[in-house]
């Protein structure tokens, strides 16, 4: 779960800013790369806690598409909605996780 949730914070960082760049009208292959990188970095522990904790599958990828949301925004108001919408689904992950694994 700790590796999900910071594979998810670090993705939102790139994502904001590759479309904080993007929406600027500047250069920002490296930080579309960047994303890519860290977007890969979600698969292998979003398997995980599928895997380990199926009642958590909605939420976990309910967190990733979120921040995958992030995407194309179409200006910085719509790009700081989204960001604030994959937080907030990182938190309710990370809520459900100590709430299932408190009621163990």
């Amino acid at each position: 779960m700790t590796e999900l949730v910071s594979a998810l914070a670090a993705h939102r960082q790139a994502m904001w800013l590759r479309e904080e760049a993007r929406l600027a009208g500047g250069e920002w292959r490296e930080a579309r790369a960047a994303s890519h990188a860290t977007r890969d970095a979600i698969t292998a522990p979003a398997v995980r806690v599928t895997v380990l904790m199926p009642s958590l599958a909605d939420t976990a990828k309910a967190a990733a598409d979120a921040t995958y949301a992030m995407r194309n925004a179409t200006d910085h108001a719509a790009l700081d909605t989204a960001r604030a919408r994959a937080n907030a689904a990182a938190e309710g992950l990370v809520t459900a996780a100590g709430e299932l694994l408190n009621a163990a």
